[in-house]
């Protein structure tokens, strides 16, 4: 059995199982057991699973959804192995845990197989040697049976005998616990974290017997199997409750969620169940500050990305702008004063009716002098975006509803992200502010506190686009600055410098942008950077950021963090897959631009990560590097 992660959002992973044939995760395994191999009592508490004739075929009618689930991994069971009469103890093969007429299937490595448990072994003081003793019968089989599934309950955790779990070599581990703890997040999360630490990046959870409105929660935070024994609940009158519709609801969610993965929504289908259950609400918040979901987050996306409540101002996607903004930005050498504008619902603001009304009083009134002013817009969710930056994501991408009310959430999110903006910008810069309402005030307490002067709008003003607003803009930046012109280049130049900043980290704009570049096109459509004839960089519109060339990463390589190491000499073809990367930066993220390095040490290309840094080192297999341009 082998795991391949073709997509990955937050800690959820869109990938393929090769098992006999080949599988896309999230998906549902069917359960079954040989009738012939099982007490009486086992068969009768679990004949619902798969081996009712009903569900069966309630299954068959649901495989014509999704053409690459219609023959789903199956996960054999078998009694414990106090059922079977046996003692962990005594065990001196892990075949021996099976029932002996089911080795020889076991060994066929097309199904998935859950290693029956000694329940007083694990529950109550031999922990230890339970997973100790595993380990060493797991160890016998060179590692090859990764079909194997190892359970892992939720008290095991707590006790000395976890540390043993991260030598293991299952391909699966079952949180056999989790559907007791859906109604408390903490825990739950606690559980999930714990066991994620310990495991492989391809060794894949399986969360039996949960509801299906948690599985696009469940997904985002990494889960990869689940089962169908949820609605495997038996009434007195021996009719299995709603079974029949509650399947293929089941089943479609399954394919809803692996529809929004592959768009790059998953998150936006999270939030969607989880505003109509208080227990995913709580979780959905304990996630976004408890677990890591920026690696697992695209740089940019060509998505519109929608924040309808306060769980959406601290999606991963928001916290990294911000968190860039603050650590990477730093206004240009050249700028002389800052205005602070509004927001827009068109996005990139430059391109909405508002902002080209501000331009061209902008331009009426300073002339050349307006490219020594660096405007910034003040938002929410994102707080402080300056112009350079309107193009990347999320900025260029997402839409609030408009009420005119903020929360109080909003208003202390963009009063620490003022702040924090301008005790980065030189006192003597001059600062104008063309806001009304909450912007205004906010800046304004701001500055008062920072003790900046800030020159602003009187209160009559109705309209920021009105002839009253408009003249009053044009008075504060014609009496009120004190300027002098600088060209249009050194503005432009600026905003690339800005970009790479942002992109690779600060100082890294004036390695890959020097003096005396020669810069063709425009930020609309995209501009190519050369420098002494050669071809540096270009920067996109569509996604915000710079993509490099040979020339590039040769300028930025003692500097850069998107470092990648390929275990070999020369690149043949246009994909580095995972098996074939020796190291890379923690820094680089989904889509990031990497520079790669051979085993000497020595520049071989630029490329395009297809997953982030820590991955693209323990992922034995699957796509890692898609090759840009060689040396």
């Amino acid at each position: 059995m082998s795991f391949e992660i073709k997509k990955y959002e937050g800690a959820g992973r869109l990938g393929n199982i090769n098992l006999g044939r080949t599988y896309e995760t999230p998906t549902v395994i069917n359960l079954y057991i040989k009738r012939e191999a099982v007490p009486d009592p086992i068969e009768t508490t679990l004949k619902t699973y798969s081996s009712s004739s009903r569900l069966d075929s309630i299954l068959e009618t649901t495989r014509v959804q999704d053409s690459k689930s219609s023959s789903r991994p199956s996960c054999f069971l078998y009694p414990s192995l106090q059922m079977q009469g046996k003692s962990i103890s005594n065990l001196t093969q892990i075949l021996e845990f099976f029932p002996e007429k089911h080795r020889s299937l076991i060994l066929k490595n097309d199904n998935f197989h859950l290693i029956p448990w000694d329940l007083p072994e694990v529950y109550l003081n031999g922990g230890i040697n339970y997973f100790k003793h595993i380990n060493n019968l797991m160890s016998q089989l060179g590692g090859n049976f990764t079909n194997f599934i190892l359970n892992v309950p939720f008290r095991s955790i707590q006790s000395e005998s976890w540390k043993e779990l991260s030598n293991l070599t299952v391909g699966v581990v079952s949180l056999g616990d989790i559907s007791s703890l859906l109604n408390h997040p903490k825990f739950l999360l606690s559980y999930l974290s714990s066991v994620k630490e310990k495991i492989a990046p391809n060794v894949m959870l399986y969360a039996p017997g949960v509801p299906s409105s948690f599985i696009p929660i469940l997904t985002y935070l990494g889960i990869d199997l689940f089962d169908l024994s949820f609605l495997s609940v038996v009434n007195t009158s021996d009719i299995v409750l709603e079974l029949e519709n509650q399947i293929v609801d089941y089943m479609n969610l399954i394919n809803r969620t692996k529809v929004a993965f592959r768009a790059g929504k998953l998150r936006d289908l999270v939030r969607v169940y989880s505003n109509s259950y208080p227990p995913q609400k709580t979780l959905l918040r304990m996630i976004d500050i408890q677990v890591s979901l920026d690696k697992g987050t695209s740089i940019y996306g060509s998505k519109t990305l929608y924040c309808t409540d306060q769980t959406d101002f601290s999606r991963p996607e928001v916290n990294r702008f911000r968190a860039r903004v603050k650590e990477r930005y730093l206004t240009g050498s050249h700028i002389q004063a800052i205005l602070f504008l509004p927001c827009s619902a068109k996005k990139p603001y430059s391109q909405s009716k508002s902002h080209q009304i501000f331009q061209r009083s902008i331009r009426r009134s300073l002339k050349s002098k307006r490219h020594a002013v660096a405007e910034v817009i003040l938002t929410s969710p994102l707080g402080v975006v300056p112009r350079e930056l309107e193009y990347t994501y999320p900025a260029a991408h997402y839409d609030i509803p408009v009420t005119g009310d903020w929360s109080e959430l909003e208003r202390h999110q963009l009063a620490e992200d003022v702040k924090c903006f301008l005790e980065k910008a030189p006192h003597a810069t001059q600062l104008v502010g063309y806001v009304k309402d909450t912007e205004k005030e906010v800046l304004a307490k701001v500055c008062k506190e920072l003790k900046r002067d800030i020159y602003l709008i009187d209160e009559e003003v109705t309209s920021l686009i009105s002839k009253e607003g408009l003249y009053q803009l044009r008075q504060l930046l014609q009496e009120k600055l004190s300027i002098k012109p600088i060209s249009k280049r050194n503005k432009i130049q600026d905003f690339l410098r800005a970009v790479a900043d942002y992109q690779f980290g600060r100082g890294i704009g004036e390695l890959l942008i020097p003096d005396g570049v020669r810069l063709l096109g425009h930020k609309e459509l995209g501009i190519r950077v050369q420098y002494s004839e050669k071809h540096l960089a270009t920067f996109r519109a569509s996604t915000g950021t710079m993509t490099l060339s040979i020339e590039a990463a040769k300028r930025m390589i003692d500097a850069a963090k998107n470092i990648v190491v390929f275990d070999g000499d020369e690149i043949r073809g246009t994909t580095i897959f995972a098996n074939a990367i020796k190291k890379a930066s923690d820094e680089i993220r989904i889509n990031d631009e990497v520079i790669v390095m051979n085993s000497n040490n020595e520049l071989i290309a630029t490329g395009i990560a297809y997953l982030p840094g820590d991955l693209l080192v323990q992922m034995p297999r699957g796509l890692g590097i898609k090759i840009r341009q060689k040396v």
